[in-house]
């Protein structure tokens, strides 16, 4: 993880959890892995979007609106997602990237404020590009 993040401690779920703090305020960056056979792509960033209050998108809509970052034989699907907080609250961001590799997803998540999201973004492309996983066996 970029120096500046702060490791928290993990959840039941989270494979890995960090605080980002920077003069535009705090955010939340989390890592998850659920079986991929249960979570497929398009529903997945459509949850996310629903989080902050975005309509759902089409199959059709998905090129458009991601972006696939690769890295070491390792292909990501990106977005990049501005909303509201519920019940009408300040914009908020997500910066999400999910990898699919054997049975597994690999869920990426920052989001916080839209501000202190959108300065964290170069970092957590940045950080995106350190990972790295064991062999599926």
């Amino acid at each position: 993880a970029p120096d500046h993040w702060a490791a928290k401690p993990l959840g039941a779920m989270r494979r890995g959890s960090f605080t980002s703090r920077n003069a535009a305020g705090e955010a939340d960056c989390s890592i998850f892995v659920f079986p991929a056979a249960t979570n497929p792509l398009l529903a997945n960033i459509n949850r996310w979007r629903g989080q902050i209050g975005l309509a759902p998108l089409t199959e059709a809509q998905l090129p458009a609106e991601s972006a696939t970052l690769e890295n070491a034989g390792l292909s990501f699907t990106t977005v990049d997602l501005v909303g509201q907080a519920p019940a009408g609250g300040s914009a908020t961001r997500v910066l999400g990237a999910i990898l699919y590799r054997g049975e597994e997803a690999w869920f990426f998540k920052l989001s916080g404020p839209d501000a202190a999201v959108a300065a964290e973004k170069t970092a957590f492309l940045d950080f995106l590009r350190t990972v790295r996983l064991a062999p599926t066996p």
